[in-house]
């Protein structure tokens, strides 16, 4: 059989050709193949015996102390152990957490994997009931005197979560300790969650985005509420093009609906299903602004509405990666919404360009310096005939 590599592991490691194992490789031999070659049975002067790639074997980490034929076990890097529970034997690292299980890897995930759905259930079922405790453990927290009330609001929210589960982890998944470190967790991040002005007019510029809590904001929303400085506002005349722009956009989509009904075909006729096909629409309007415009739907922004305790979301945010384009920020609404009017109007503060779609039933009034679009008749003729 002639050789497909240049040069063999017995020429390149003749140290290794001892360790080859000389019953359980079949035909293959050292000569035979190359330094690069898959997995192989060697065995050790000793008498171990384990399977290995020819890559890994040839390798010199730490361990081996510059010894390219060292065993593992002969070392000691590695003990053989029989876990009591499976009876499964395994090479495992002293000191580690998998030398100090009763049940071997393999076993404890087909284990998992059997339960999961039971476990899965228990743990949600103690994370509920866990609501009373993780909100006492949470009282111990103090919270930074420079947090936000409503950024603490959403940690809280964010904390409890946390704290829930680990609770739940204690109880069903038998984890001492889970709690205390999931106490250590939330009150680092309430350090870490107050966002700084830098950060959020770098992510305003890099992507428009600026994660808390591992959740997405709205950047130029934190950047104008840390600093107090708007962008330049978008003048009226600019806000009216950009306001015919998107009204024209919806009623051809509108056209378009009522041309499909009277073809016979299916049309959104339900307020969730005219919400859905408005927002695609909008979505693919906003994409038109610019070649590298990004949309962001649900985004979060700094305001917590009147009435509400949390922050806000913005349906649909358009970003663009030139500096001379602002954000554009559109709510999409069936009905008057007074939380959707508060949010556009610090959309307005902060420079950005406003949008509110308007469908369906109740009054649509003029905002001052937002672009209210009133889209109802020409969704009531395309949907209703």
């Amino acid at each position: 059989m002639p050789r497909t590599f240049p040069v063999s592991l017995a020429d390149a490691y003749p140290q290794l050709v001892a360790l080859w194992h000389p019953d359980r490789n079949g035909s293959l031999t050292p000569d035979r193949v190359g330094t690069g070659g898959g997995r192989a049975w060697w065995r050790c002067p000793a008498g171990h015996e384990w399977e290995e790639t020819v890559i890994s074997r040839r390798s010199l980490p730490k361990w081996k102390g510059g010894d390219v034929a060292a065993c593992r076990e002969c070392t000691g890097f590695k003990v053989r152990r029989v876990f009591p529970e499976c009876g499964c034997v395994k090479m495992v690292q002293p000191g580690t957490r998998e030398a100090e299980h009763d049940r071997c890897y393999p076993c404890r995930t087909r284990e998992f994997e059997q339960n999961a759905p039971r476990i899965k259930a228990e743990l949600a079922a103690a994370a509920k009931a866990a609501a009373g405790r993780a909100e006492q453990l949470l009282d111990t927290v103090p919270l930074p005197e420079a947090l936000p009330a409503g950024l603490a609001v959403e940690w809280r929210y964010w904390a409890a979560g946390e704290v829930r589960g680990a609770v739940a982890a204690e109880q069903v998944l038998v984890k001492p300790g889970e709690a205390e470190r999931a106490l250590a967790r939330v009150r680092a991040e309430a350090e870490r969650s107050i966002p700084t002005l830098e950060a959020c007019a770098a992510a305003a510029a890099r992507d428009g985005v600026v994660k808390i809590l591992g959740r997405a904001y709205w950047a130029e929303g934190w950047r104008y509420l840390l600093s107090g400085e708007p962008r330049e506002r978008i003048g009226a005349e600019h806000l009216a093009v950009f306001r015919g722009h998107l009204e024209g956009w919806l009623e051809d989509w509108a056209q378009h609906v009522c041309e499909e009904r009277e073809a016979g075909r299916r049309v959104p006729t339900t307020t969730a299903e005219v919400t859905a096909a408005l927002t695609e629409e909008i979505r693919d309007f906003l994409r038109s602004l610019d070649d590298g415009a990004m949309v962001y739907g649900e985004m979060r922004l700094p305001v917590v509405p009147e009435g509400k305790t949390r922050y806000g979301r913005l349906d649909l945010v358009g970003w663009s990666p030139s500096p001379v384009i602002p954000d554009f920020v559109v709510e999409i609404d069936s009905a008057p919404n007074p939380s959707s009017l508060q949010k556009l109007q610090f959309v307005r503060d902060a420079g950005a360009v406003p949008l509110w779609v308007r469908f369906a039933t109740g009054r649509v009034e003029e905002v001052a310096g937002v672009g209210v679009i009133d889209i109802r008749e020409a969704v009531r003729t395309a949907t209703d005939g």
